[in-house]
């Protein structure tokens, strides 16, 4: 997969343990007591890590994992090895709304799974950490839709992917129209002029362009504010997504799955 993420100092060979803001992404059982658990942390990017005794009611974990649960984290964390052990998680924000509807789970999941799969492990990203907490957020109680195409916007912005929607990649004239044509190959749009007959190109509308520049420019406080209408919402989402697809290369083609659902 290519990144254009800034590069992080390497995790250091004789690093221990980190003690890290981390947020939950899936949990997997792994033994009757243990849970092996993906986390997106602050410090390290994406970790994998075993959770002795988690599933246990009582002991050192106490019932603190959790889906979508952000907290403080402490790892041991071996350079060599891909599975961590993660020994303490203080949780201090469960997110329980996320869980309390089928569109804001299934939103959750997907920027989840998306931004993990932009932040590289042992590599710290702060602004992709703090993205994905805003975006949860944003969750709880904002519409889904807006909440989901911000998270998009912000993820292509932040690994600089993020195409200019409104001049012509090919000429650089300004694109006018109800509708642009946006070329995967080129990674934007293109003006009448510059479109080949036979080229593949998405169809987008002028509003889905709209709504896309204006959640660039904005910050997560505007968005228990934003409300999309659904049609709208079900364009922008897929384009992104698209966009996002293209970016990331295979990982996140994976994630077609989650994005049809939220657009259905």
């Amino acid at each position: 997969m290519r990144s254009r993420y800034s590069a992080a100092e390497p995790m250091k060979q004789d690093t221990s343990f980190i003690k890290s803001d981390a947020v939950i992404l899936r949990t997997y059982e792994y033994s009757e007591t243990s849970y092996i658990v993906s986390l997106l942390t602050r410090a390290r990017g994406t970790l994998h890590a075993l959770a002795k005794g988690a599933r246990r009611a009582k002991g050192t974990f106490a019932g603190e994992i959790d889906l979508y649960a952000e907290g403080q984290a402490v790892l041991i964390v071996r350079p060599e090895v891909s599975l961590h052990l993660l020994t303490e998680f203080c949780c201090k924000e469960r997110h329980l709304p996320l869980r309390q509807s089928v569109d804001r789970a299934c939103a959750a999941g997907y920027a989840g799974e998306v931004i993990a799969a932009a932040s590289p492990e042992g590599e710290s990203q702060p602004e992709l950490y703090d993205l994905l907490t805003q975006t949860l957020q944003g969750l709880e109680a904002g519409d889904v839709p807006a909440v989901t195409a911000f998270c998009q916007v912000h993820l292509l912005r932040l690994g600089g992917y993020m195409p200019d929607l409104a001049t012509c990649t090919a000429c650089g004239k300004r694109v006018t129209g109800p509708h642009v044509a946006y070329s995967f190959m080129k990674s934007g749009v293109l003006c009448a002029g510059c479109l080949q007959p036979n080229e593949p190109a998405a169809r987008v509308s002028r509003s889905a362009i709209s709504l896309a520049s204006s959640l660039s420019r904005g910050g997560a406080a505007a968005l228990s504010r934003t409300r999309v209408p659904r049609a709208l919402a079900r364009e922008t989402i897929s384009f992104l997504g698209h966009v996002i697809s293209a970016a990331f290369e295979q990982e996140a083609r994976m994630l077609q799955p989650t994005l049809a659902a939220l657009v259905r």
